[in-house]
């Protein structure tokens, strides 16, 4: 009897059941698929038949930072590489189902970058489902990606970072359902509109953006798409007449979250339900917003239709701000939004300023909003104040209003609750919460 018969004995003997010893090579792998690399390897100590088990795991999932040098800073990238590179000799004519690489090309240049498109090349080929690849250097941008990532028919997953993209000659892409990419340059400006446009029941699109990219888009437009995040540094140059088009007529979930971008248009989003915005209109740059002009006030309220179905929402305070203004824009946010049914507004440090009220003028009745929370420090200021008061006046089936107190204030907290009990509330199931 060899030792994994003797094993799965005694633990039938002690009244245990030993059901991984019993699963066939095929599903040890397939669970063996879920763990990194690293563990994976490491079960080959457990038994004479896990030992060369994981060389037959259909997938790899391993970072440069696995193979950290003991008692120093630094890390073995040539070990690295040449695992890798075994691994993927190991069942070259099987499919590979996930291939999810890390490393840095700093110091290396050319020679890894080569090693990277030929496995890309290969997993591509194997009709690889899962793929991710990311480059920790954050100079790799003289180096393009393999063109098969256009054409993998199988892809299902893939993700990107810190990487260079090529134009793509042909994109054929008909299984791809999610797009994470992350500080990456394309060749050109049309080159991401034709990826997305170009893969046919894609869900799930993320960018995330960073001021060494120089990564700059007009138009996401998807037939497919359900659920659409953007986000980039906030604080840096702001590009006042970069417009970005949004046309998704299925999206449900959408975050924008750049102050760099001049302003968004929002097309065909009937289906939103769910909108997170920081976002600043143009507008954070400007000494004074002047409510006449016409051609802001129609940016923002189209704007504003674009996200007119939603039912929850969560917003910037710097959004409602605009370089100091303080909540005069929420009651418009809240009216533009009839389906509307629990509202965040988060926090912003920006430095106060005394002006007019903005868009001011008669309110309506908020039919469907129940929670609100309002995650911004109050002072109990009169325009804070009257705030909570349109708040509480104006919502027909409001259960929970949350409010954040300003550190300042905490010794007045007593008058300031003794404030928000006189204020009378439409609806009689309301409850107000103070932190």
């Amino acid at each position: 009897m060899d030792e994994d018969g003797e094993k799965r004995v005694r633990a039938k003997g002690s009244g245990e059941v030993d059901w991984i010893s019993d699963l066939p090579d095929c599903l040890l792998c397939q669970v063996l698929l879920k763990l990194p690399t690293k563990d994976v390897v490491k079960s080959s100590v457990l038994s004479t038949r896990w030992r060369n088990i994981w060389k037959y795991v259909p997938g790899l999932n391993l970072t440069y930072c696995d193979f950290h040098v003991r008692n120093t800073f630094s890390y073995d990238h040539n070990t690295f590489l040449s695992f890798v590179d075994s691994f993927m000799g190991f069942n070259r004519q099987s499919c590979f189902q996930s291939f999810k690489l890390e490393y840095d090309s700093s110091g290396y240049g050319e020679p890894i970058i080569a090693l990277i498109m030929r496995w890309i090349n290969s997993v591509v080929s194997r009709k690889v489902k899962y793929l991710g690849v990311s480059d920790d250097s954050c100079g790799s941008y003289d180096y393009e990606m393999p063109q098969t990532i256009y054409t993998c028919e199988t892809l299902v997953y893939l993700t990107l970072d810190g990487l260079f993209l090529a134009s793509p000659k042909f994109v054929s892409l008909p299984s791809l359902k999610e797009l994470h990419l992350s500080i990456v340059k394309f060749a050109d400006d049309l080159a991401f509109e034709t990826l997305v446009s170009q893969c046919p029941v894609l869900e799930n699109l993320t960018i995330n953006k960073s001021f060494c990219d120089d990564f700059e888009f007009t138009c996401v437009r998807s037939q497919s798409l359900l659920s659409f995040t953007h986000v980039a540094d906030s604080d840096e140059m702001l590009v006042e007449d970069l417009v970005v088009a949004i046309d998704a007529p299925k999206l449900k979930y959408l975050r924008l979250s750049d102050h760099r971008i001049g302003s968004f248009i929002l097309k065909n989003l009937a289906s939103l339900v769910e909108a997170d915005i920081d976002t600043v209109f143009n507008l954070i740059c400007k000494k004074m917003f002047d409510p006449n002009d016409l051609k802001k006030r129609n940016m923002i309220r189209d704007f504003l239709v674009g996200i007119s179905n939603i039912k929850n929402l969560i917003i910037a305070s710097s959004t409602l701000e605009f370089y100091g203004y303080r909540w005069e824009m929420l009651p418009v946010f809240l009216e533009s939004c009839p389906n509307l049914k629990s509202l965040f507004v988060g926090s912003a440090n920006y430095r106060e300023k005394e002006g007019i009220n903005i868009l001011s003028g008669p309110r309506r009745f908020l039919s469907s909003l129940k929670y609100v929370k309002i995650e911004r420090p109050l002072k109990g200021e009169a325009k804070e104040m009257k705030l909570v008061s349109y708040l509480l006046e104006n919502s027909t089936i409001l259960k929970e209003l949350t409010l954040c107190l300003d550190n300042s204030i905490k010794k007045e907290e007593s008058v300031l609750l003794k404030e928000l009990l006189t204020i009378p509330r439409l609806s009689t199931s309301c409850k107000v919460v103070v932190l």
